[in-house]
């Protein structure tokens, strides 16, 4: 009987250390699969930005959409990228920071949480866009998600702007469409549950909206100078506390756009 349950202990334990192994590999393969991703898509575009600056400006071509948007342009350095995924709308970065990430949308929130800019299925998805906005209008609250890498890449860093010091180091995050540049001015940083909506991207009337800007403020963490009126219009980066696991919990930057 003694031997049995000895037995039994054993492929338990055996089966526990199996599993613990396929788990860390499994982990481990996912940041790998997302650098090797990550690093091919900074390539692309940073070789494109590097290309149209060389050209003189009269020598860049200017490309029209093809559907309702077609008196707008779209931005050269989006071109190499619009080949591969017609659904990259745009590019966020930091200076000094891991997060330098093009954006996608779908018609959805849902299919880029685990799909990478090629539409292959990844654990750690993508930075997207919520369905709801459009880039050529901007909403009053303009909102994108991403998963909180470990490794601070994608919208890992974003808890550490709940340090006043980080924020005043990093004030400014780049946030380039495909047919307009911005500068967003950080005004408020703060970890929330999904209780309080700040993802709404209309508001009934400036007084609504005007409500909406000092509840984020009496939230925030950090204090900055940043002046806000209900003519401005806001970016919302939103992730969870978890690199791929949701739950309540989010971690929540507010910044000003300001066009270039």
């Amino acid at each position: 009987m003694k031997k049995k349950v000895s037995k039994l202990l054993t492929l338990l334990y055996l089966g526990i250390f199996l599993f613990s192994v396929f788990s860390l590999a499994k982990y481990l393969y996912t940041y790998y699969e997302t650098s090797k991703s990550l690093k091919e898509v900074q390539d692309i575009y940073q070789a494109t930005l590097a290309a149209n600056e060389e050209q003189p400006a009269e020598q860049i071509e200017e490309t029209e959409t093809t559907n309702d948007v077609s008196a707008f342009t779209i931005r050269p350095q989006f071109l190499d990228l619009l080949a591969i995924n017609p659904q990259i709308i745009g590019w966020i970065s930091v200076d000094g920071t891991k997060l330098n990430n093009p954006i996608l949308q779908a018609d959805n929130n849902d299919y880029y949480l685990n799909h990478n800019f090629k539409n292959k299925e990844s654990r750690a998805g993508s930075v997207f866009m919520d369905y709801r906005n459009q880039i050529l209008d901007m909403n009053k609250n303009t909102i994108l998600y991403g998963h909180a890498m470990k490794n601070e890449t994608m919208f890992g860093s974003l808890k550490n702007y709940l340090k006043q010091d980080y924020a005043d180091e990093h004030p400014i995050l780049y946030l380039d469409t495909l047919y307009e540049g911005y500068d967003i001015e950080v005004f408020a940083a703060y970890e929330t549950t999904i209780d309080f909506y700040y993802i709404e991207t209309d508001f009934a009337n400036n007084e609504a909206y005007q409500n909406f800007i000092e509840e984020i403020q009496q939230r925030s963490s950090i204090q900055m100078n940043v002046d806000l009126s209900p003519d401005d219009k806001i970016l919302t980066l939103s992730t969870c506390k978890d690199a791929v696991l949701s739950d309540d919990h989010r971690f929540v930057v507010q910044g000003k756009l300001v066009k270039r």
